[in-house]
């Protein structure tokens, strides 16, 4: 719902508890730590292997290599940017103007 994430205080508002911290994910330890930074590596070797592979294949002129370099590194990027949202982080900031 979109009205149960309201950042001002309306007067005479019922406290409401907040719940956000009890469904949150734990963090990350151990040994799936280590699979996640493994995974990192490994998605960036991916990423700068297709940025290479991009540049190779249009130094070359070859149309295939450069395509197969550019949706490698998109794939990688993408999944690096979907691992750093997943991670553990700082919470973001609620700002009231006024």
């Amino acid at each position: 719902m979109m009205g149960d994430q309201t950042t001002t205080d309306l007067p005479g508002a019922a406290e409401v508890p907040d719940t956000r911290k009890a469904d949150a994910e734990p963090v990350v330890t151990g040994s799936s730590g280590s699979r996640a930074m493994v995974g990192r590596v490994l998605g960036w070797l991916v990423f700068a292997g297709g940025l290479g592979a991009a540049v190779f294949g249009i130094a070359t002129l070859h149309v295939v290599i450069s395509v197969i370099g550019l949706i490698l590194a998109c794939t990688a990027g993408l999944t690096l940017l979907k691992l750093r949202a997943d991670g553990p982080g700082p919470e973001p900031e609620v700002r009231i103007a006024g």
